[in-house]
């Protein structure tokens, strides 16, 4: 069954965003009185549609949803389908913010003028990602950032590096003890992460952590990192 997410809710009635409309009457070509499943305020509703396919009727409350922990990745501007890629698959595995990042070696830029649409752009594909998925959230999508504006969370922040030395693998630094706490993860863009970087997020509290003994392509980090959660998570 098909899910969406709810923009507001009037008594009975969850109205939902209106990009949602074309893709349920032209794409899915759904009609009135078909059952979906629609995320509001953390709940789970069984609805149907209504005439206008813009809103629904709630038929029965299905469940009271709960977040446990927020899982949080400073992700490095890339090419776009690159960033659709590493948005789409963290969204899938479970991560709750995305912060895209401009570090020193970063190659892309985002021209100032097409920020914000670049911004929405992201938001639409974390959403659909979610409803594709029957997440109960939509990540978050923070404006851009640099390294500089970059913090500590109160949990497990990974700094995920390529030295060889004064480093631990992600096998000691993600346990099963820890990974429901607030989890901070950093990456580095195609051209890595610079010396200057790194002493910087040392010594704010990141954590040098290895991911082993290839090195990994930017839109593998996150699947990688994000599926050892999971993994850890699955074994409750």
């Amino acid at each position: 069954m098909r899910q969406y997410f709810g923009e507001k809710k009037e008594n009975n009635i969850i109205y939902l965003f209106s990009e949602d409309y074309n893709h349920i009457k032209n794409v899915l070509r759904m009609r009135s009185e078909e059952e979906v499943f629609v995320i509001f305020d953390k709940t789970k509703y069984l609805c149907k549609l209504n005439n206008d396919l813009k809103s629904v009727s709630i038929l029965d409350e299905v469940e009271k949803l709960e977040i446990k922990n927020e899982i949080i990745f400073y992700i490095p501007i890339t090419t776009e389908d690159k960033m659709d890629l590493v948005l789409q698959k963290g969204t899938e595995l479970g991560v709750t913010k995305f912060v895209p990042t401009m570090y020193e070696y970063s190659k892309f830029k985002i021209d100032e003028n097409k920020k914000n649409k670049k911004i929405e752009r992201w938001k639409k594909i974390v959403k659909n990602a979610s409803e594709q998925c029957q997440r109960i959230d939509i990540p978050v999508v923070e404006d851009i950032i640099n390294t500089k504006n970059i913090e500590k969370c109160n949990g497990v922040n990974i700094l995920c590096s390529l030295d060889k030395v004064n480093v631990k693998h992600i096998s000691d630094v993600l346990t099963k003890e820890n990974v429901y706490d607030t989890i901070s993860v950093l990456y580095g863009p195609e051209g890595g992460i610079s010396k200057m970087e790194e002493d910087f997020f040392e010594s704010i509290g990141y954590i040098k952590t290895s991911l082993g003994s290839t090195i990994l392509r930017t839109e593998t980090v996150i699947i990688f990192v994000s599926s050892i959660i999971e993994y850890l998570k699955s074994g409750d």
